[in-house]
């Protein structure tokens, strides 16, 4: 419980909210890297409620947590040692996703539960809500984030047929 009073405290001060719009943690040169700055980037410009990532062994949700985005990041997981290692991570909600959940030869598939995951843990409210995904194909590629897409929460019911 004081633990969370602090962080409450810290997260409303202003100096803080402008500590971390001004932070810029080193760049590696990866692909991957330039995905996940593109990410907070794109999440900042559009008011976008979360990010999702899709992840095996963390690295990309690791990554995208070290930028400090202003929201959310969502990383779903297969592995449940993952899952775990990612709940320590700052601002990381991890998702533990169940064997055959998603169809990982289907982005669009993967989108959908991505839709799924983040109104399940209350991350997006409305469904015009919209979150900016991130997934590396092949999917389970360590660090090959080579992939990001901005969907409205609603679902493949809305989206563009080029999704």
């Amino acid at each position: 419980m004081m633990q969370q009073r602090i962080i409450n405290r810290v997260e409303g001060d202003p100096h803080y909210h402008q500590y971390l719009q001004s932070f810029e943690p080193k760049h590696d040169k990866s692909s991957s890297a330039a995905i996940v700055l593109a990410a907070r980037q794109i999440a900042r410009t559009v008011e976008a409620k979360a990010i999702a990532c899709f992840t095996v062994g963390g690295s990309t949700a690791q990554r995208a947590s070290k930028k400090r985005p202003d929201v959310p990041i969502m990383a779903i997981s297969p592995l449940k040692e993952t899952a775990r290692q990612l709940a320590l991570s700052w601002g990381v909600y991890p998702d533990l996703s169940p064997p055959n959940s998603f169809d990982t030869e289907n982005f669009r598939d993967m989108l959908r539960y991505a839709c799924e995951t983040a109104t399940r843990k209350g991350l997006v409210k409305n469904p015009n809500d919209l979150l900016v995904v991130t997934a590396g194909f092949p999917f389970g590629t360590p660090g090959a984030a080579n992939v990001i897409r901005v969907i409205p929460a609603a679902g493949p019911s809305h989206w563009d047929s080029s999704l």
